[in-house]
């Protein structure tokens, strides 16, 4: 007979397809048949006794004919009908398998070494159902036993029946509280299945079991930091740290989880302590400058990023923080300064042309500017952000026909780019080209962000110059309500008063309009005529 296997062993059965059990042990058998019959036919014990020895010799057939002269001698035991099965078995006569353990279960409904082996049996042959059922009835004979409840639970798991498995690994552990192992299941499980909420009940009930662990404890961080408990995560942290030391590569790790979470000031706090070990590491060195930018601290910011330049020229993550610190405070020639020293030997490195060529932008240097922005778009030809630029760039070029293109790719690319439509539209309005068009597209932008004072502007200004003034007014003066401190909206709004003969009003808004651009002659003298 078979002894209890663990269902590891099954579960790769399982997976394998494997049509055969292993070798089954078959001690105590003798001493079962005693125990099933206090006076056990002495003639149908010798048979059963010769069978053992075959079936030790995998002599199965003879093993077979001296269990059947057992049974004919005593038929109500149900040995020798689980040793004719596992016989049957092992020559492939599977129904004759299954017929004889059913018929040691009819003579006796707790008979667990029956059950449990026809469970195993409907396993290889893929009747799970039927190996359930079998399970549940192990269960109900021996509602202590939690190897029932484990064997289940890894079936529920192969069919892929999260709930199911997880339930019946914790009610293993709640059975055999030394069972961690089915807890650990359950937790891995849970967060297989993507049930966060069960996964950090079950690693909490785990830390509290071995509070040491590292493995519980990592895992347990990662689960409250998306549940948004940063400051419990860090001293979960902390508790591994303390088990393992503090490592540069542990404290880096911590500090990139709640960068990514932008939890900054946690982020930093690791990078930091990772730098007091290490203060000659890129990558700590980068992600420090990277969040005291994102932290709109420049200057601080600028320290390790000229720290990384100094330890390491090759690495362009230098140069592109510390030009960023400057752009940042809008010190565009100085950012220039430190990017086109190195551009040429990062020709192939995106963040370099990029700022380079939007520094150069924001100084008005138009023909620097495409030169490296254009570098850049060869390293990344769909970036958004360079297709916006040069467009606005060759706009203001007078280049339309680039520009227009320009306009049309990002449009085609992408339906929902609001920006895109209302400075196609500026444009085109500008130039008083196409101004139905520009209504439509126009409208396209207001639709996707009803609320932003730009694109609201750019529509009043389509319509005036349609000569639909009262309707003009209305979105210019909303753009205004919005945001009263953009002189190419307030310059447009005395526009239309001027043409309304609202001269006084016109002047107003121009004057105020000059506050915000007091560089611009045609605007003085619409604000101060003689």
């Amino acid at each position: 007979m078979f002894k209890s296997k663990t269902f590891s062993i099954i579960l790769f059965m399982l997976i394998a397809g494997c049509s055969q059990l292993p070798e089954p042990s078959i001690d105590q058998s003798a001493s079962k048949i005693v125990e099933e019959n206090q006076e056990p036919n002495p003639e149908a014990l010798k048979h059963f006794m010769d069978a053992q020895l075959y079936i030790s010799q995998n002599n199965y057939p003879m093993a077979i004919i001296e269990l059947q002269d057992a049974l004919r001698l005593d038929p109500s035991t149900g040995t020798i009908h689980i040793s004719l099965a596992e016989s049957y078995w092992k020559l492939g006569k599977i129904d004759r398998a299954e017929e004889n353990l059913k018929a040691a279960i009819s003579l006796n409904e707790k008979d667990i070494d029956a059950r449990k082996m026809l469970a195993e049996q409907y396993i290889i042959r893929h009747q799970y159902d039927e190996a359930d059922e079998q399970f549940n009835a192990l269960r109900g004979i021996e509602p202590h036993q939690a190897n029932h409840v484990l064997a289940q639970a890894e079936l529920a798991a192969a069919r892929l029946q999260w709930d199911k498995s997880i339930k019946l690994f914790r009610e293993a552990y709640e059975i055999d509280k030394a069972m961690i192992n089915a807890l650990e299941k359950a937790a891995e499980l849970a967060l297989r299945a993507n049930k966060l909420q069960t996964a950090r009940e079950i690693y909490t009930h785990l830390v509290k079991i071995d509070g040491r662990n590292v493995e519980y404890l990592s895992a347990y961080a990662d689960l409250i930091i998306m549940d948004e408990r940063y400051e419990e995560a860090t001293e979960v942290i902390e508790k591994i740290m303390d088990v393992e030391g503090y490592s540069k590569d542990r404290l880096f790790q911590s500090g990139i989880i709640f960068y990514q979470k932008k939890q900054l000031n946690q982020a930093l706090k690791f990078f930091k302590q990772a730098y007091k070990i290490d203060d000659q590491n890129g990558n700590i060195l980068h992600f420090i400058a990277t969040v005291f930018l994102e932290q709109d601290q420049p200057d601080s910011g600028k320290v390790y990023a000229n720290k990384l330049i100094e330890m390491d020229g090759e690495d362009p993550r230098g140069y592109v923080n510390s030009a960023l610190a400057d752009m940042n405070k809008n010190q565009f020639q100085e950012a220039i300064e430190i990017l086109v020293q190195v551009a040429e030997s990062f020709d192939q490195e995106y963040g370099i042309q990029y700022l380079l060529g939007n520094a150069f932008y924001q100084q008005k240097k138009n023909e620097e500017a495409l030169i490296y922005l254009n570098r850049a778009l060869k390293i990344s030809p769909k970036s958004r952000n360079i297709l916006h630029i040069l467009a606005i760039i060759n706009d203001s070029m007078k280049l339309w026909t680039e520009s227009d293109a320009l306009y049309e790719e990002l449009i085609d690319s992408d339906s929902t780019d609001a920006q895109a439509y209302n400075n196609y539209a500026y444009s085109l309005v500008e130039r008083n080209e196409r101004l139905d068009f520009a209504m439509q597209i126009s409208m396209k932008a207001i639709t996707l962000a009803p609320k932003n004072a730009a694109y609201l502007d750019t529509h009043g200004w389509i319509l005036f110059k349609l000569g639909k003034v009262d309707e003009a007014l209305n979105y210019i003066q909303y753009s205004i309500e919005l945001e009263d401190d953009n002189a190419v909206v307030l310059e447009h709004l005395g526009d239309v008063f001027m043409h309304s003969n609202r001269k006084e009003d016109a002047l107003q808004f121009y004057r105020k309009a000059y506050k915000f651009d007091n560089n611009n002659d045609k605007l003085k003298n619409k604000a101060f005529p003689d």
